[in-house]
This record gives structure tokens, C-alpha cells and sequence, in this order.
């Protein structure tokens, strides 16, 4: 007989936590021969998994999964609640669906494992399968093809659910040219590597934070200072507040081709409550700009801010509908570590509804990519939304880890992916211990691809 121990067990965790939160009870679960008991609050249950049909699952995963499907049920037993994704506590349950049909699975087949093994509810299954069509193969690149992303941790303000390395840009003065110097140095140093390991660059993504918070000539001295790239080149420019057309023009001269805006919500109230520095009527001025400059747009919303009502939803997400941006996307409120909101325990109960409204409302749109994430509202998820024909090939590859990320900047995460095998190489957070330490930590990156594609 096996016993578990779920709380320092993270997999059988994080299944727990959509029931209950922080606030994990005492359970008890033993197994033997694929019979699970599992007791909680005085109650308990047998879960005989003999019954659940795992053919589609690789041998090696088996068990595990089929652990955490028994407790799910169990907990559901014991709630009476069910979880859109069932027993998926994963960021990416579109590796699932692939992982079916590399095994031989039609999709729909795939569709119904995952409602009948997974217990993925009918409607999301069938969001998976739609995804999968919308990617159209483009989640498959030759091995030779990196992704490059570039951080700019510098941002206007910082958000109440925002985790990322980003501190306010007017903290950092000439710390911030200093920093812009030694990122053109390592993308410089990172590009030429790549070319001398025989690879292409697929995509360009400028993240952060918010890079267009840096200065018109920071921002110039960066962008002219590394290499033009020809293939889908991507900055975010977030905050309304932080988009001249002097920005856009240097964008567009050294080959951005797409750029996002990012509201998060058409609600004034809520923007000051989130901790943004800009107007609803900023935002649509800043779109109008970025529009008119030839720019491909992506723009963001949040589902389950606090206070916001289902109405404060349909009239963020009919309104950025109406722009008919080139794509959209809408996040479920995660409460990250790192965050200003990590321990707010308010829970927005329409963010479900908000996700419903938008997943029924798709008029010209289509979901082409998904994630989720820890301590989401409603134990939900991300979806991305594209016109036909102008799906983000970073956002699909980078998403289904199928295209490995050389990323430079403080905070930036690399990410190899070669042979099946993932290796992840991060950079110094700090933004002083980033330029302290820089020749140093370039080359331990520089090292660690070159381990992870001598395997």
C-alpha cells in the first residue's frame, strides 16, 4: 500500500487548492492496485481506477495522472463542485490534445479523452479541439529555429496583479541608460551566437514591463543599436500612456511589425483601482495611432478584476471587439506570487460568466492559442483570439514549447528545448545585479545552450 502525502506533494496540491484554496484540509489518501481511498473531514471514499481508460496515455505518465484524476474525484464527491478542467492543473492543456493524436488519436477522439478521463467539461474540450485547428500546424518548426525575447523591465506604474521584473522607470535614471547599453551588447552577443550555431531566428518579442516607458532616445539607441529582423517582430506597448507617435515611427523604421495595447479594461474606475496611469479615452486614442501606422494590434483584458461586474466585462470586451483589433486576448485574474493582490482573498464569482460572454461572442474571431495559471478566478484560463490568418506564431510556439526562447535582459527566462528535453536558463532579476554581473551571467547562458543541444 502507498499513502500520500498531499500537501508537499505540488501535483496533488495544486488539485486540492481548486477546491479549497489556501486553505488545504487534512486529507488522507492511500493506493494499492489502482484502488485509492481518500479521507477528508470524516469522509471518505473508494475511487477504483481500473475503470478509467488511460490507453492514450504514455506508460511512464500513468500513474501520476491517474493519482491525481482519483483525488479529483474525490474531492468532487465530497464538494459537489466540478472544475472547468477537471483533474488539468497544468499550464498548457493543448500538450494533452497533441500528445493524443501523436499517438495515433483523430481529434475528436482526443476531445473525448478529455472530457472522459481528464473530466475537462464539454464545452473547454471542445475549445481545445478548436485551438488545434486555428494553429493549423504552426506550432511545427525545424529544430534550427529560436525564438529571441527581449525584456524591458521598466514600466509607468506597477499593476496590483502584475509579477513580473518591471519597476517604475523614474526609479532608475541613469541606471536605466546603463542598463539599455548592456542589453544591446547581449543581444548583439546572443544573435551572432545563434547564427553561429547554424540557427534562424523565427520571432521577436520586446516584452516587459512595458518598453515603451522607456524614453523616445532609449528606446532609439536600443532598437538601432541591434540588428533588423525579418519575421514576425513584436513590441509590447501596453500602457496608453506610454505610446507617442515618435515611438511608433522608430518601431516602425527598424521593422516592428506588431504591437499591442493593452487596456485590460474600458472602466475608469477600475483602471485607478489596478493602478494604471491612464484613461479609457487615452486608450483609444493610442489605438487609433498605433492603427494608423500599418501596425498588426493585439489588445488584453482581464476577466474577474475586483468589483467588476459581468456588464463592466461585455462593455470592455464589446467595445475592444468593435476596433476589430488584428487579435485579442483575455486573461482570467491570477493571483501570483510576487503580486500586490497574493493574499487578497476576494473572489470575483462572475468571472466565469465573463469567460462564458467572450467564448460565445467570438462573431469574426477564433481562439487559436490557451494557458492557465495558479490561483486563477474561477480556476480558469488565457485565451488568445485572432482574425483568420493573423495568429501570432510566438504566442503558439513559445506557448506549446515547441520553438526554443533565447531571451536576454534582467528577469528574462531562456528556455532550450531539444531531443524532448526542456532546460530553462534565468537571468538575474535584480536589475543592479544584472549589470553588475553581466559578462559573467552571458556567458553562463551561452554555456547552458550549448549543454542543452550537446544531449
Amino acid at each position: 500500500m502507498r499513502q500520500f502525502d498531499v500537501k508537499t506533494n505540488t501535483e496533488l496540491l495544486d488539485v486540492v487548492r481548486q477546491f479549497f484554496g489556501d486553505a488545504v484540509p487534512e486529507i488522507i489518501m492511500t493506493e494499492e492496485n489502482g484502488n485509492y481511498r481518500i479521507s477528508c473531514d470524516n469522509k471518505s471514499i473508494d475511487i477504483d481506477t481500473s475503470v478509467i481508460d488511460c490507453s492514450a496515455v504514455p506508460t511512464a505518465r500513468r500513474y501520476d495522472r491517474l493519482t491525481k484524476i482519483a483525488l479529483y474525484d474525490a474531492l468532487t464527491a465530497f464538494t459537489g463542485r466540478k472544475m472547468p478542467w477537471g483533474a488539468l492543473t497544468g499550464v498548457r492543456p493543448t500538450k494533452l490534445v497533441y500528445e493524443c493524436i501523436n499517438g495515433g488519436k483523430s481529434l475528436t477522439e482526443a476531445e473525448k479523452i478529455m472530457t472522459d478521463v481528464y473530466r475537462v467539461e464539454p464545452f473547454r474540450a471542445k475549445l481545445l479541439s478548436d485551438i488545434i485547428k486555428a494553429q493549423d500546424k504552426k506550432v511545427f518548426f525545424p529544430e534550427e529555429c529560436v525564438n529571441l525575447y527581449i525584456h524591458i523591465p521598466f514600466c509607468s506604474s506597477r499593476c496590483i496583479y502584475c509579477s513580473f521584473m518591471s519597476v517604475p522607470i523614474e526609479k532608475f535614471g541613469a541606471a536605466a541608460e546603463a542598463y539599455v547599453g548592456l542589453l544591446i551588447d547581449e543581444i548583439n552577443r546572443t544573435v551572432e551566437f545563434l547564427y553561429s550555431r547554424g540557427k534562424k531566428i523565427l520571432s521577436v518579442y520586446i516584452g516587459g514591463g512595458t518598453p515603451t516607458a522607456l524614453p523616445e532616445k532609449l528606446l532609439e539607441d536600443l532598437l538601432t543599436g541591434i540588428d533588423k529582423f525579418d519575421c514576425e517582430y513584436t513590441c509590447e506597448a501596453g500602457r496608453p500612456d506610454t505610446i507617442t507617435e515618435g515611438k511608433l515611427d522608430i518601431l516602425k523604421k527598424v521593422g516592428v511589425n506588431r504591437v499591442c495595447v493593452n487596456p485590460q479594461t474600458l472602466s475608469d474606475d477600475t483602471l485607478v483601482k489596478i493602478g494604471r496611469r491612464h484613461t479609457v479615452e487615452q486608450f483609444y486614442n493610442a489605438y487609433e495611432l498605433v492603427k494608423s501606422k500599418g501596425f498588426i494590434v493585439n489588445c488584453d483584458l482581464i476577466a474577474g478584476l475586483e468589483e467588476e461586474t459581468l456588464g463592466d466585462f461585455i462593455k470592455s470586451f464589446d467595445g475592444i471587439k468593435s476596433l476589430m483589433p488584428e487579435n485579442f486576448t483575455v486573461h482570467s485574474l491570477s493571483k501570483k506570487n510576487g503580486s500586490v493582490i497574493r493574499y487578497n482573498d476576494s473572489v470575483n464569482t462572475a468571472a466565469a460568466d465573463m469567460l462564458d460572454y467572450c467564448l460565445h461572442n467570438l462573431e469574426a474571431y477564433r481562439p487559436y492559442y490557451l494557458y492557465r495559471q495558479k490561483r486563477q478566478a474561477g480556476n480558469l484560463e488565457n485565451v488568445g483570439f485572432s482574425l483568420n490568418g493573423f495568429e501570432c506564431v510566438n504566442n503558439i510556439t513559445t506557448m506549446e514549447e515547441t520553438v526554443s526562447v533565447m531571451s536576454c535582459g534582467a528577469g528574462a527566462i531562456s528556455k532550450f528545448i531539444h531531443g524532448g528535453v526542456i532546460s530553462r536558463f534565468a537571468a538575474m532579476r535584480d536589475i543592479k545585479l544584472y549589470i553588475e554581473r553581466y559578462k559573467e551571467k552571458l556567458n553562463e547562458k551561452l554555456a547552458a545552450f550549448d549543454a542543452a543541444y550537446s544531449l
